[in-house]
């Protein structure tokens, strides 16, 4: 009897001490919970998150019966009561993260829009920040910060956009083009082998200039803008100089055709030349001046010698146009022994000639042409014994220009040297036909129509 009086005495102070013991491991878990969730609170988790959570252990707690011990009544000898409390609490701590990194991220991505081209550095070293950052509150502060940021960066770049005629790139648009004409100009130097060093000096501190950040680029903008127009008008005039002179020479050889085709292209071939190696020579701006004058002179004095009001070395005059002359107009001087040929007035075909010998002079006078043959078959008109016979011969280009079978054409026979003055007491003197070199002579049969003038005096 008294055996069974104490058994049960034991068993229920046992049962009481386990109680004891459960009530406190319980209220400890809880009080931890709770304060883990305060400490969530305090780094951002909202309240209105944790309040699932809170309403869990609520729930847990109140199924806790008087002395038995709460693994008995709730069956956490085999699940762990507190499990779906801790799952609720670290979602709400997790979501809240998520969110607020996801505003973070938004902040940042505008961030990196506005700051443009120069900002890889800086947002990479953000996108650093937001790594290490574990709590809510943490990640707003970046968000809140970056904001702020982007805000001043923002009013920098309007600044800037201001200044600088507009962005391109997110770089300032002036100084971006300048860049871009000023290696050009470099580039086209380096090719002439002209002096460029001052330009690339120029383009390097550009290139700085523009990796910085926008307020240092707004602060330096009049300053870089200032260096860019001074590379920009030395190089500029420099390749002004080489264009002048290479656009003189080229002028220069469009007119070298035409002047020989007036008898005058010897006269500036050598000058041509010398101005092409002068232009090559030329290594700084003093010799590239040299050049563009010395080319402006020659294409002016071509193109007077065109307009025939130049005297041409070995021509003792000029020649000039000729008011009221006929529209088409070939005259040939006997004396000088050279044909020019009018268009409207004015010489545009100088070529020497050869006319008739002494004893079978070419007619004087003005006649017309009155007949034109590609290829014509001249026979002599005279015996073979006399002195004056010749083969039957074809001749080219043939233009008649008076009854008798007086002829402007080819002489192939004939040396180009033995041509000009003093070549009608030759022994290529003609029997009163005009004599004209196969160049010039295509270019007259072709321009001289039927009816053309011709006029023969001294």
């Amino acid at each position: 009897m008294r055996r069974a009086v104490f058994f049960c005495a034991g068993a229920l102070a046992l049962a009481v001490l386990l109680a004891g013991c459960d009530a406190g491991a319980f209220e400890v878990r809880a009080l931890m919970l709770e304060r883990s969730w305060q400490s969530w609170e305090a780094a951002g988790v909202p309240s209105a998150s944790l309040a699932p959570a809170r309403d869990r252990l609520a729930q847990v707690q109140s199924q806790r019966s008087g002395p038995i011990p709460y693994s008995v009544i709730s069956a956490a000898l085999v699940k762990d009561p507190f499990a779906d409390v801790e799952d609720i609490g670290d979602r709400a701590h997790s979501d809240a993260v998520a969110a607020a990194r996801g505003r973070a991220q938004t902040a940042l991505a505008n961030l990196q829009t506005i700051g443009g081209a120069n900002y890889e550095t800086t947002f990479e070293d953000h996108v650093v920040e937001l790594g290490r950052a574990r709590e809510p509150a943490d990640i707003d502060r970046l968000a809140a910060a970056w904001r702020h940021e982007a805000s001043v960066l923002q009013r920098q770049r309007n600044d800037l956009a201001g200044a600088s005629g507009g962005l391109s790139g997110g770089l300032p648009r002036d100084v971006v083009e300048e860049s871009v004409r000023l290696r050009g100009l470099a580039t086209g130097l380096d090719e002439a082998g002209l002096p460029s060093a001052s330009g690339w000096w120029v383009e390097a501190d550009t290139q700085m200039y523009l990796r910085q950040s926008y307020a240092a680029v707004l602060l330096r903008h009049a300053a870089i803008q200032t260096e860019l127009q001074a590379g920009l008008t030395e190089l500029q005039g420099r390749t002004d100089l080489l264009n002048g002179a290479e656009q003189g020479l080229h002028q220069a050889e469009l007119l070298l055709p035409r002047l020989d085709s007036l008898g005058a292209g010897e006269d500036f071939q050598g000058r041509v030349d010398q101005l092409r190696q002068t232009i090559g020579a030329a290594r700084d701006d003093v010799a590239l001046n040299q050049a563009a004058q010395v080319a402006r002179q020659l294409v002016g004095d071509m193109q007077a010698a065109e307009r025939g009001s130049l005297p041409l070395q070995g021509a003792a005059t000029p020649i000039p146009c000729i008011p009221g002359a006929p529209q088409d107009l070939i005259v040939i001087h006997l004396a000088t022994q050279e044909l020019v040929a009018y268009d409207n007035g004015c010489p545009w075909l100088r070529t020497p000639v050869t006319t008739g010998r002494p004893a079978l002079p070419t007619d004087r006078g003005t006649f017309h042409i009155f007949a034109k043959y590609p290829a014509f078959h001249m026979v002599s008109e005279w015996p073979r014994s006399s002195p004056f016979y010749y083969p039957p011969t074809w001749v080219y280009h043939a233009m008649e220009f008076v009854g008798d079978g007086t002829f402007i054409h080819n002489a192939n026979w004939q040396p180009a040297s033995t041509y000009g003055p003093g070549s009608q007491y030759g022994p290529y003197a003609s029997h009163g036909c005009v004599h004209v070199m196969d160049g010039p002579l295509l270019q007259l049969y072709n321009w001289a129509p039927i009816g053309t003038t011709v006029q023969v005096g001294n």
